[in-house]
């Protein structure tokens, strides 16, 4: 349930946020694209931050939970982004306000699936689930701002009560995902520093270690590939329908709210694919439709009679396509903290967290940068209903042919992507020898050679500096608590 927050803030702000800034709020495309690009250097700082705190504080309310609930009633402030009226630096401290208060919610949450459950059927059924949470509320982001919009005259308001609406929205979940969680027990200690200096420089160091590990390196240029490929091609949805297409916004919300819809009904098919032959081909399947959409796209024009018609089509294959690419990364990375575990024997869910959702964040915001400084640099000019030539034909170009180099990338990476089940299962069985005290030499070759893949080190540099005396265990939140 946490992600009606994380996904439907995300949808929201990556569908209509540039809208909104550009048509409604008045700013520039190269003012709106700069909000973004400042708010991902703030997100450089606090997602890290926020990561390193969870896997290192101790509490009686745990680690990672006691955030839902300090984070949850900050989560109305949502609202305060879609209020017009104010000027540039309104538009940017709310936004650094948002992102702040994702962090504070999103990056504990994420740990969650590898803190409850080591198995990676569970995990990937875990992942499957909050991705239908996920996709539910990206088809009610895309469709209620679509109605509210058609049937209240004043966009002003009409975005005001769009914030509101989803503000409330988002605050409601946490208390439940408080209660129905649980985290690890028996930790290691936490890291502990001497100063603020030096706790940052641990901070940045721990950040950057992520990169060591092959498979995180795959992972990132997969997760990164589809994830800005979708979030440009989202972001111009509107105005490559309504200037390109010459559609009305009413046909054009539709053909969105469809595409939110199959991306929900997509879910659970991506799942059982993620558990039937792996991550890696599930995510080769979901890239392949996206740049068998892209190219559908691309032939489409305004002179087609059936036009409309033709676009929800596109808008189907797209949903699918979508479903499956946010699904998958978001799986794999609850197997990552595993691999990281092999050779640093510790674990890292939290400032893995922090990285893969500052990676998320700056990919949302490079997309939106990439969009806003596009469309100026090509003479989109606010405020009209028709554009120049140079304008429909840059919106075309940026529309199609952006995502389309970006998801090539992403398919590079699911081509070079080794951490199956059969993987995970050897490797899980390694981890409990080490913990037990077993030496990483001592291990067979075939475990060598899973490990060796996974990590990119040879296994006998492993370092398990902490080595418990008993097996650390997963306990319910009723227990715990």
């Amino acid at each position: 349930m946490g992600d009606i927050f994380g996904s439907g803030a995300m949808t929201i702000t990556g569908l209509w946020l540039l809208y909104f800034y550009i048509e409604v709020a008045g700013l520039s495309p190269a003012a709106a694209a700069s909000i973004f690009a400042i708010a991902k250097i703030w997100d450089g700082i606090t997602d890290p931050v926020m990561g390193y705190i969870t896997d290192n504080i101790r509490s009686r309310w745990g680690r990672r939970r006691l955030f839902f609930i300090i984070g949850a009633p900050f989560s109305l402030t949502f609202a305060l982004m879609w209020i017009s009226g104010y000027g540039y630096f309104w538009y940017l401290g709310t936004y650094l306000l948002f992102s702040t208060v994702f962090t504070l919610l999103m990056v504990p949450y994420d740990t969650l699936p590898s803190e409850m459950t080591n198995r990676y059927e569970t995990r990937s059924k875990m992942s499957g689930a909050r991705m239908l949470f996920a996709q539910a509320t990206a088809f009610l982001s895309a469709l209620i701002p679509g109605q509210i919009l058609a049937h209240v005259a004043d966009k002003d308001q009409a975005f005001m009560l769009i914030g509101i609406t989803f503000a409330v929205l988002f605050s409601l979940p946490w208390i439940f995902v408080w209660r129905g969680t649980w985290e690890r027990e028996n930790l290691p200690p936490p890291q502990t520093q001497t100063g603020l200096l030096s706790t940052l420089k641990s901070l940045y160091r721990e950040m950057l270690s992520t990169f060591r590990l092959k498979t995180f390196r795959i992972h990132i240029m997969m997760y990164v590939g589809g994830a800005v490929a979708l979030d440009i091609f989202g972001s111009l949805f509107m105005h490559f329908m309504t200037y390109v297409l010459q559609i009305s916004a009413g046909l054009a919300s539709q053909a969105l709210s469809l595409m939110t819809l199959f991306q929900f009904l997509a879910i659970p098919v991506f799942t059982w694919l993620c558990i039937r032959v792996g991550n890696g081909h599930a995510y080769k399947a979901a890239i392949g439709m996206i740049l068998i959409s892209l190219v559908y796209f691309s032939q489409l024009s305004a002179s087609y009679a059936s036009i409309g018609m033709l676009v929800l089509v596109g808008a189907v294959m797209m949903g699918i396509a979508r479903g499956g690419t946010y699904l998958i990364p978001w799986n794999v990375y609850n197997f990552l903290p595993d691999v990281d575990e092999a050779y640093t024997g510790v674990r890292r869910e939290g400032i893995y967290a922090g990285v893969m959702m500052l990676t998320r964040k700056f990919s949302q915001a490079l997309a939106l940068f990439i969009v806003g400084l596009a469309l100026e640099s090509f003479g989109f000019t606010k405020g009209v209903t028709t554009q120049s030539s140079s304008a429909i034909e840059g919106i075309w170009w940026v529309f199609v042919v952006g995502p389309g180099v970006l998801a090539v990338m992403a398919m590079c990476g699911a081509f070079r992507f080794r951490l199956s089940q059969s993987r995970h299962q050897v490797l899980i069985s390694e981890l409990e020898r080490l913990r037990a005290g077993g030496e990483p030499e001592d291990a067979s070759p075939e475990t060598k050679e899973v490990v060796e893949t996974l990590t990119g080190h040879p296994h006998s540099n492993a370092n398990w500096a902490y080595r418990p005396t008993h097996e650390v265990t997963l306990t319910p939140a009723t227990t715990s608590v």
